[in-house]
């Protein structure tokens, strides 16, 4: 293409391409401006960006340049080892270890070989698509745990492949159906066809963007229903879940533990509001380290914890809790004003059938304040099932029988 002639829609179109790669080099580097530490969002940006450069190279053939194919390979293959070495950083993946330096080194100097030494047009196509749809597949080969991730990240997973096939497929066809003369197969529409479509680019920004934000939302996400302090669900994620029926399945029954710290307010006032972040923080360790990794637990405010346990009955959920409450009751913490242990309550009701959260919780509230008014440090525990109102739940004889621990 004459860069002094005017563009025909033909060749308006073939910017499309390298527009859209643009697009997404900045969409990238935009988000990475914002999110510093994901460095894998700059080789994003690094790799969409050489890889227009080198598609406009193309485009903008100068008849007398005769080093722009070489150099528009170089930048292809660069854009693909940019590319791998941004998805590895991404998954964690040690990129040292990865023979896709040593293949793209190989591959550039069959492209000298194929440019330079033999001035052999197909086989110089040939190389750079088989090549650089090799470099993907490679990267691919390394790339299982996207298998297992987000549906952002499986989505990712199949595209790559998608896309290495459509590198080397789109190369064999323009080869296999163009005379073999250097004058018509290096012509920028022949080229075009044998570098990935829009379709394939706009597939593969298209992914890798839907994983880029997955990573920024997962976290709000994760904020937005965390407690901070203690690691575990926040009282929101609770009440969302409040109104939910606790239906029939593989894993009923449900059982609930409520616990409260006993005492909390004193150690606060004697050691400091430190020595009782120290307290709900190690509490919220011992409830993750005692519980399945099915199970929900949440700090609902203050000193208060829940923990849903399915396919659990009462007398399982008692055992968790006991295990919990001696676990606390040995564990001294050391504060500058001296050291000190924790004790707790706990309340435990089994659900019925059907029953909204907030019903169940409701009954074992009764049970946790029944174990306080108890003497403390104890587990009071509902067994049975027959249907009784949350007032009679902690009462002996009325369908449930109450037992301390």
């Amino acid at each position: 293409m004459d860069p002094s002639l005017p563009l025909t829609a033909s060749q308006a179109l073939a910017l499309g391409n390298p527009a859209m790669c643009l697009l997404f080099a900045l969409g990238f580097a935009c988000i990475w401006a914002h999110e510093r530490p994901r460095t894998y969002l700059l080789l994003y940006a690094a790799a969409f960006a050489v890889y227009a450069a080198g598609t406009l190279l193309r485009i903008f053939d100068r008849p007398d340049a005769t080093g722009d194919d070489l150099a528009a390979a170089v930048l292809y293959v660069g854009s693909a080892l940019l590319l791998a070495r941004g998805l590895f950083a991404r998954c964690g993946i040690d990129a040292d270890g990865s023979p896709l330096g040593a293949l793209g080194i190989a591959l550039l100097v069959l492209l000298l070989h194929f440019h330079i030494m033999q001035n052999d047009v197909p086989a110089f196509a040939y190389t750079l698509g088989v090549g650089m749809g090799a470099l993907l597949l490679l990267a691919w080969m390394r790339l299982g745990k996207l298998r297992r991730g987000a549906a952002a990240d499986q989505v990712l997973y199949w595209v790559l492949p998608f896309v290495s096939a459509g590198l080397f497929l789109g190369i064999s066809w323009v080869a296999g159906s163009t005379p073999h003369s250097a004058g018509e197969f290096v012509q920028p529409d022949i080229w075009l066809q044998a570098l990935p479509p829009i379709g394939l680019a706009l597939a593969l920004g298209g992914s890798l963007f839907a994983s880029a934000l997955s990573d920024l939302i997962t976290p709000l996400k994760h904020e937005r229903v965390t407690d901070p302090l203690t690691q575990l669900k926040n009282r929101r994620n609770f009440e969302d879940l409040s109104h939910g029926r606790l239906q029939r399945h593989p894993a009923y029954p449900f059982s609930l533990i409520l616990l409260d710290l006993d005492t909390f307010k004193s150690i606060n006032d004697t050691y400091g509001h430190a020595a009782g972040d120290a307290t709900l923080a190690e509490t919220g360790r011992i409830i993750r380290d005692c519980i399945r990794s099915g199970d929900m637990a949440w700090r609902l405010g203050g000193d208060e914890f829940a923990i849903l346990m399915p396919g659990t009955p009462a007398a399982g959920a008692a055992q968790v809790a006991e295990r919990i409450r001696a676990q606390l009751a040995v564990t001294r913490l050391e504060m500058p004003l001296g050291d000190f242990a924790v004790t707790a309550s706990f309340g435990i009701a089994q659900s019925w059938v059907d029953e909204p959260l907030y019903e169940l919780f409701a009954r074992t509230d009764i049970l946790l304040y029944a174990a306080k008014r108890q003497g403390r440090d104890r587990i009071t525990c509902a067994s049975g099932q027959d249907r009784v109102g949350a007032r009679d739940a902690a009462a002996p004889g009325k369908g449930e029988e109450m037992l301390s621990l």
